[in-house]
């Protein structure tokens, strides 16, 4: 047999050996016993949905509660330097609430009516009025535009904060000269009585705002073990430890409040855990980390791995053109640092090989390689002699540069098993979930056996129901 057909033989042999194996300790890690490892803590994002119509109710009555405060006073507004004075008088108008980036806004139509007047000889004196012979609906229009930002509370209560937009003239209210016409100056008065009076309406909101209960409940929600696999009994622990501040944003038409979770979540596999509930905290100061991780480790007893490796190589049998090789036993074990795969060879080439190397996960190229890798043979004789003395380098080169397992689509069937386990219904939601990226960070050997830790990285998010707000 001439030297480059045994290095093209030898080098099939051994790189479809180690392939199995290897494969097979991969696979195994996967369904064995899960138990965590210590990682950056992690970030999720609970949404709640706000009520706009509930929260524009707030400030649709304070034009009511204005006009009845001037309608039932006595006290007439002073104009200028005290020369005139106004009453006014409004009716129920059109409201519209709409949903603008992150702030509500309410506009409504008002129609009003004018009561003038000046001061002779010392008491106030009715001379003109406008709209007031017309209770059903007035006789002048207002337009009056508000917006509503929102900020948080450490009570978790949200903090709405009011401002008049804009007071347009939309229909006329003329004195009974009929040359007047008050709009002009109704629009003015109205506008710095409506501003005045949009602090204590937007303290009146903030007590009924207590976002509190609904994360009382999502708090809870959070604490109960998530279930991603049944066949393997692996469970999710979401672990909630902080919750922060998050952002009001607009959702189809409407908002929601968002929260931060800061989380320390583990994956374990067996019965299903009980949970140990901690209290709801207090809403932190603090930012929430970016994006959602877990971090766990897997481990195969030596005995089961090898038993997976004798079933899967043992019996083989390769041709070399001029003769059979079988694989007539098989074992892994750790060697230092390193994995060892010993392997017994039978027919042409009666001898034991061991492999050696440090696995490495390449996640450009999706596979598991060995880095630093190197094969010796046990027996000597004088054709192993001569093929070490003429074959060593370019085998271990040859080996090194095939000797590969690829698991990217064993990683992305992970990948989508643990996201359909991240987007299921909870009580008072559903969790949303999307895993970005899931890679095999560490495979390693030791007595005990095999261990191999994965990452999962991506974002979950919690969307409350609005049956299940309290607001």
């Amino acid at each position: 047999m001439t030297a480059s057909r045994f290095q093209q033989g030898a080098g099939r042999l051994l790189r479809t050996c180690c392939i199995f194996s290897l494969f097979m300790v991969q696979t195994t890690a996967w369904a064995v016993e899960l138990s965590p490892a210590t990682s950056q803590p992690s970030g999720m994002t609970v949404h709640i949905p706000l009520s706009t119509s509930a929260i524009g109710r707030y400030y649709e009555h304070i034009h009511n509660e204005l006009s009845e405060r001037r309608v039932n006073g006595t006290e007439w507004i002073a104009l200028g330097g005290g020369s005139g004075f106004l009453k006014y008088r409004m009716w129920p108008g059109s409201h519209e609430v709409s949903v603008a980036s992150s702030q509500v806004r309410s506009q409504s139509l008002l129609p009003f009516g004018v009561e003038y007047a000046k001061r002779v000889n010392g008491s106030v004196s009715k001379l003109a009025a406008c709209g007031f012979e017309s209770p059903s609906g007035g006789a002048g229009r207002l337009l009056v535009n508000m917006e509503t930002r929102f900020g948080y509370g450490r009570g978790y209560q949200l903090h709405p904060s009011t401002n008049v937009t804009t007071v347009e003239p939309k229909g006329s209210c003329l004195l009974q000269d009929g040359k007047v016409d008050a709009t002009p100056l109704m629009l003015q008065v109205y506008r710095s009585e409506l501003q005045a009076a949009l602090p204590a309406v937007d303290q009146k909101a903030r007590q009924a705002l207590s976002l509190k209960p609904t994360m009382a409940d999502v708090w809870r929600d959070l604490h109960e073990p998530l279930l991603l696999d049944e066949a393997s009994s692996l469970w999710l622990l979401v672990h909630p430890e902080a919750v922060g501040p998050g952002a009001v944003q607009p959702t189809n038409n409407s908002l929601t409040a968002g929260f931060g979770i800061t989380a320390q979540p583990v994956v374990i596999r067996g019965a299903r855990p009980s949970p140990h509930l901690k209290p709801l905290p207090e809403l932190s100061d603090g930012g929430t980390p970016d994006g959602f991780r877990v971090l766990f480790d897997a481990s195969v007893p030596i005995e089961e791995a090898n038993q997976r490796l004798r079933d899967a190589v043992v019996g083989q049998e390769w041709s070399l053109g001029v003769g059979m090789v079988r694989i007539a036993d098989a074992k892994l074990y750790p060697a230092g640092e390193q994995a060892a795969v010993e392997l017994v060879l039978r027919g042409l080439l009666p001898y034991t090989v061991v492999l050696k190397g440090t696995p490495e996960y390449d996640e450009a190229a999706g596979q598991i390689v060995f880095k630093r890798f190197d094969y010796q043979i046990k027996e000597r004789t004088g054709v192993t002699d001569f093929a070490e003395a003429y074959l060593h380098e370019t085998l271990r080169d040859l080996l090194a540069q095939h000797v590969t397992v690829p698991i990217r689509d064993e990683l992305d069937a992970m990948r989508g098993q643990v996201e359909k386990g991240l987007n299921r219904p909870l009580k008072g939601g559903r969790l949303r979930g999307t895993v970005e990226e899931l890679t095999l960070k560490r495979l390693a050997f030791n007595q005990e056996g095999l261990s191999a830790s994965f990452r999962v990285s991506g974002e979950l998010h919690y969307d409350v129901t609005a049956d299940r707000t309290h607001p």
